[in-house]
Parts: structure tokens; C-alpha cells; sequence
């Protein structure tokens, strides 16, 4: 088996959707009978508890933690949806105290080598370990914003420290990839910073731009992907399940 494809979706800011857009790339994955294991770094577990249906998981100790400690066995747990899951917990904080960020490096093989044909990493919105490790592991990093001044300057923040990581040999061949997210039509404002994006990054942009819809919170309130969901207009279906060919990992 060839190793697995590493997709690490991150923003310094929060509330940019990274969770929504990491599970819907998985359930796409996975629906192109990929095998996929979902790995979140982040201590609020929010898409443990989406994937596992289990609201409390973000206080059992172990998941994504094991990928740190080369003596530990990592051991993802199976989920209803069939995507595989290292979860994410409360203890995780304290990889960003007691891991260096120089380690990583060192465990890249480590990762590399989940027998999956795809780990995508839901990361937390913040420069710690976690959020750094999965970039220096990553083949390809999803970055998700909203058109917000505030949210461009998480973005702006984030795209600095992915093209560090390429310049300085960190991750060489990192790719990456921006998407608007939760883009609402009728803002002229949105309109504008979109189309500023778009100029700046022509070879990084995901052309579809993704908007707000009440339909994902509750899609994946109960488990499924948007395009299994209610009556979501087909083009908007078909732009989510496309978010693989979109990143370019398939």
C-alpha cells in the first residue's frame, strides 16, 4: 500500500469552519471508497463528537495524543460514517507544553505510514505544536476564511507560516489552498475581499465560494454530509463533494 495522503485543514482564526470543511472532505473521501482517518488536534473534539456521535469524547484520554509518543500504539476507533477517528481531547493542550515543535520532523515517517489512503488533520486555531505538526506532516493544507477583515488577517497569519515551512525545507513540497467560506451574496464588503483573495492567490483559490447555510450545523448534527441533507440545491452539493478534486488530492 502506498502511503498515505496528508491533508491538514488550518487557520490561525477561529469560526472559519475548519471542522465543517474537514469531515465533508472525509465523507467525500470516503464515499470514493477511500479509506480515511480523521485526526483532530483540537481539545474541543467537535469533530470527534460529529463522527463518533458521542458528545463527551473530548474527555476520554488517548486519540490523536498517540501520534506523539513513538511507543504508544496508535489506534483509531472505527465510526458509523466508516471514517476512522483519532480523537481529540481536553489532555491535548499539553502537547503544545511537553512536544517541541523540532520534533516533528522526526515523527513525519511516523505519520506518514497510517495504513489509510488519507489523514486529514482538523487542527486548532492557534500556532501551537499541533497545529504546526500537522503542516510539517501535510502533503496539501486546506486553508478555510471567511471574508472578514479580521478573519484575512488570521489567513494572511497562516499562509506566512506555510510558506516558511517551504522555504525553509520544513515541508518542501507543501501544497496549499485557500477557500471562502460561510461567503454571504448580497455583502458587498465579502465581494470585495473575495475578489481580493482571488487576485493575490490565482493559483491557491478555490474558485467555488461556500456559503452560509443553516443546513450544514444541522447536517452534521446528525452525521451525514450536506448533500445527503434536506433539499440543499444541487450545486451547492456538488461543490462539497467535489472538495477533493477542488484541493487537488485526488
Amino acid at each position: 500500500m502506498s502511503r498515505a495522503t496528508i491533508v491538514t485543514v488550518t487557520n490561525q482564526k477561529g469560526g472559519v469552519g475548519k471542522t465543517t470543511i474537514g469531515i465533508h472532505l472525509a465523507f467525500a473521501l470516503r464515499q470514493m471508497d477511500k479509506s480515511v482517518c480523521l485526526v483532530d488536534m483540537d481539545t474541543q473534539g467537535n469533530a470527534s463528537a460529529i463522527l463518533s456521535r458521542d458528545a463527551r469524547i473530548n474527555m476520554r484520554p488517548g486519540g490523536a495524543e498517540a501520534l506523539f509518543h513513538q511507543d504508544e500504539e496508535i489506534r483509531p476507533m472505527e465510526t458509523p460514517s466508516g471514517i476512522h477517528l483519532l480523537h481529540g481531547h481536553l489532555e491535548l493542550e499539553r502537547i503544545d507544553k511537553e512536544v517541541a515543535a523540532s520534533d516533528a520532523t522526526a515523527l513525519r515517517d511516523r505519520v506518514r505510514g497510517l495504513e489509510y489512503d488519507y489523514v486529514i488533520f482538523d487542527t486548532p486555531p492557534s500556532l501551537g505544536v499541533r497545529q504546526l505538526s500537522a503542516l510539517i506532516w501535510a502533503d496539501v493544507a486546506a486553508v478555510p476564511t471567511k471574508p472578514s477583515p479580521m478573519d484575512a488577517q488570521g489567513t494572511a497569519a497562516t499562509i506566512r507560516v506555510i510558506k516558511r515551512l517551504i522555504e525553509s525545507g520544513q515541508n518542501p513540497t507543501l501544497r496549499w489552498k485557500i477557500l471562502i467560506n460561510m461567503f454571504v451574496n448580497s455583502s458587498k464588503k465579502q465581494s470585495e475581499l473575495t475578489d481580493r483573495f482571488r487576485t493575490q492567490f490565482p493559483e491557491n483559490f478555490v474558485q467555488f465560494t461556500f456559503g452560509q447555510r443553516v443546513g450544514l450545523s444541522d447536517c452534521l448534527a446528525v452525521g451525514k454530509p450536506i448533500w445527503e441533507y434536506g433539499n440543499t440545491p444541487r450545486e451547492v452539493a456538488d461543490a462539497w463533494r467535489s472538495l477533493p478534486a477542488s484541493l487537488g488530492v485526488v
